[in-house]
């Protein structure tokens, strides 16, 4: 059996991680104390440090993967310290590698994926065009029955009288000024005289007529006054024979 005082006790007041006592630092101080380890390393180790970081980043494509693009051409060129054996190994490795690559490539068809890109685009932009065509030929319409509705108020509006709160119309209006070529009313001419009718007395325009109007106007009024004049000698002569029947019978009586 084991004695309790075997037991290993925690450490309370163990020294803390890297890591713990970065976590514990201001990023903004963080910043600083990096930028200052950098300037001490020099410019050219922050560049291999940088090429180094971006290289583990980026994602390594495998072999198999169908989302592999283009084969990278790789670049030969002697080291520092490389020994003339291990360079032409290294040229031999790389090159069997792309040839291995190019072997293993899956089939490719980059006029088909060009195909394909083309054609989402040019169906959006039909649909653009279609709705631009539209927006238009609505907005058309809405400037339309806004200026339709503008004209019909401001015709309600000609035929709407104000009238102030408590005015009492006895009579239609008048008008105290008459046009100037407003047909005049003649007064004292009855309405059911034949006379009228023939002489033309029922409405006459105060425009000055012409010389052949006044000619035929003076014509009509001779012939007019001939007329009644006939009419006159025939009631009297009627008249006249009248009063002789009357006398007859008196006679015979």
């Amino acid at each position: 059996m084991n004695c309790p005082s075997s037991k290993k006790k925690p450490k309370r007041d163990g020294k803390p991680r890297q890591e713990e006592h970065l976590e514990q630092i201001p990023f903004r101080l963080r910043e600083i104390m990096k930028s200052k380890e950098r300037m001490k390393m020099g410019p050219s180790k922050t560049k291999k440090m940088k090429k180094a970081e971006a290289i583990a980043l980026t994602p390594k494509p495998k072999p198999g993967d169908a989302t592999l693009g283009d084969i990278p051409v790789p670049h030969f060129r002697r080291k520092k310290k490389e020994s003339e054996k291990s360079y032409l190994r290294r040229m031999g490795n790389e090159a069997q590698h792309v040839l291995f690559l190019t072997k293993n490539q899956i089939e490719r068809h980059p006029e088909r994926e060009l195909e394909e890109q083309e054609k989402p685009a040019g169906t959006g932009k039909c649909k653009s065009d279609k709705k631009k065509e539209y927006d238009k030929s609505r907005l058309d319409r809405l400037h339309k029955k806004k200026l339709d509705r503008r004209e019909e108020k401001a015709e309600n509006d000609m035929f709407i009288d104000e009238v102030a709160f408590g005015e009492v119309a006895m009579a239609p209006p008048t008008l105290s000024i008459k046009p100037r070529k407003a047909l005049i009313k003649p007064q004292g001419v009855c309405k059911g005289l034949l006379l009228n009718s023939l002489l033309g007395q029922t409405q006459f325009s105060t425009a000055k007529p012409s010389m052949a109007r006044q000619r035929m106007m003076e014509e009509e009024r001779q012939r007019v006054v001939q007329a009644y004049r006939h009419l006159k000698k025939q009631k009297q002569h009627q008249q006249e024979a009248k009063a002789a029947g009357i006398d007859k019978l008196k006679n015979l009586q």
